[in-house]
């Protein structure tokens, strides 16, 4: 779970520093916030725009409950937290309307709704203020048990590879990041601002500020699709990628097959190959037979009517981000809808302590509850408050998985 977080992050910090001449600053932020990547960290996320129009636009009836819901989603979360590393770190969440949850009965007390969220390596640690222990979910346990089905499966194994491709993508992305050459029509150095944090701290920062917009957002996918298939790194980096995978897979569940480094090599390097034969192929035909304005036509005609996303970056002297904001919007129409509206989405982040976050405690074994304790005794349960909305998660996962095999699923629906 957290490393695949990680990956999308670093995913959207490299869409995000497709920015050169006055963005330069932001791509640089990133490379340096990728090589101190402990601080801690506090912001607010919620949704804008027509949310409350929402329900009437679609048809549907807007009860108590609705209301209620689309309150809470505009009010959004508070974040807080300590980022040791890309494995551990611990996160406050806290709703900042949680009405909704008291009415159903899922919350109660004087303090607002809230989780607590202790990532440690691979295990994540879950907990409101209502419950006596955390609910434990070990990742490593859960993605060992996906990838080998019925087979009896190595976690420790898993991990290590895991930690591998994780070291790998993180290497690339700061190498592919340092040097990406997309320059963006609209990004303005605003000058030096004063940043206060949230540790009451004042720090002299730049102020970055990039807009972007559906038509922009084309061109850097074109930009990257077509440097992507012509960038010796990130073939280099796909083979890779691609051997320690297969090599995964042949460990857990074909370990008498025994390939050589070599073999699985050439047969990653093949692919690999091929796969970006045809993608180049693809880009210089189809890709190119639609300008921006035409594929934004056709997205029209589909119901999207645009897109705008303003950014703020407020980095330091230290070329660190102390500060950044996001206000995202999208303005769109269903075929069942008398006309668009637009729906957004809005964060702003502080983050500070570089190098030198905030330690905290690591729940102990008897601190915490695992899935596999709660179905040897049910009683476990009692950890959790009734009126608290991890006993409800809690309960949930202990049903019996659904199977997946096609003549049993069948067969359990003809029964019903």
């Amino acid at each position: 779970m957290w490393k695949k977080g990680s990956a999308l992050l670093l995913a959207l910090m490299l869409l995000l520093t497709g920015c050169a001449g006055e963005a330069s600053l932001v791509r640089d932020a990133v490379v340096a916030s990728l090589e101190k990547p402990n601080y801690d960290f506090e912001g607010t996320l919620k949704l804008t725009g027509d949310v409350d129009k929402l329900p009437d636009a679609l048809g549907e009836q807007q009860d108590k409950d609705t209301a209620a819901l689309l309150a809470a989603v505009k009010a959004g979360v508070t974040v807080k937290g300590t980022q040791l590393d890309l494995k551990n770190a611990k996160v406050n969440l806290e709703v900042n309307d949680d009405k909704l949850l008291r009415e159903k009965g899922f919350w109660t007390g004087d303090k607002k709704a809230a989780l607590e969220l202790v990532v440690n390596d691979d295990k994540l640690f879950a907990k409101s203020p209502l419950d006596q222990k955390y609910l434990l979910l070990d990742t490593n346990v859960a993605n060992a048990a996906a990838l080998g089905g019925e087979v009896k499966v190595d976690a420790a194994k898993v991990k290590e590879y895991q930690d591998k491709m994780n070291k790998l993508a993180i290497d690339f992305a700061k190498k592919y990041i340092a040097t990406y050459g997309y320059k963006l029509s609209n990004a303005k150095n605003l000058g030096t601002e004063t940043v206060e944090l949230p540790n009451g701290e004042k720090v002299k920062a730049t102020h970055v500020a990039v807009k972007l917009d559906a038509k922009e957002l084309i061109n850097l996918f074109f930009y990257t699709a077509n440097d992507a298939v012509a960038n010796q790194d990130v073939k280099a980096f796909a083979i890779d990628m691609l051997v320690l995978s297969n090599s995964l897979q042949e460990e857990l569940l074909n370990p008498e097959k025994k390939t050589t480094e070599a073999e699985k090599r050439a047969v990653a390097e093949a692919m690999v190959t091929a796969g970006l034969a045809q993608a180049k192929q693809w880009l210089n035909t189809e890709g190119k037979k639609l300008t921006p304005e035409q594929l934004l036509e056709k997205a029209k005609q589909n119901g999207f009517h645009g897109l705008t996303w303003n950014l703020d970056f407020y980095i330091d002297e230290a070329k660190l981000p102390v500060r950044q904001k996001s206000a995202l919007s999208v303005t769109f129409q269903a075929p069942q809808m008398k006309q668009p509206l637009t729906i957004g989405l809005e964060s702003d982040q502080f983050a500070y302590n570089f190098g030198k976050p905030t330690k905290y405690d690591v729940p102990s074994k008897d601190a915490a509850v695992t899935i596999d304790q709660l179905k040897q005794d049910k009683k476990a349960l009692d950890a959790f408050h009734e009126k608290g909305f991890l006993l409800t998660f809690a309960e949930k996962a202990l049903e019996e998985p659904q199977s997946l095999e096609p003549d049993k699923a069948i067969e359990q629906e003809t029964k019903k």
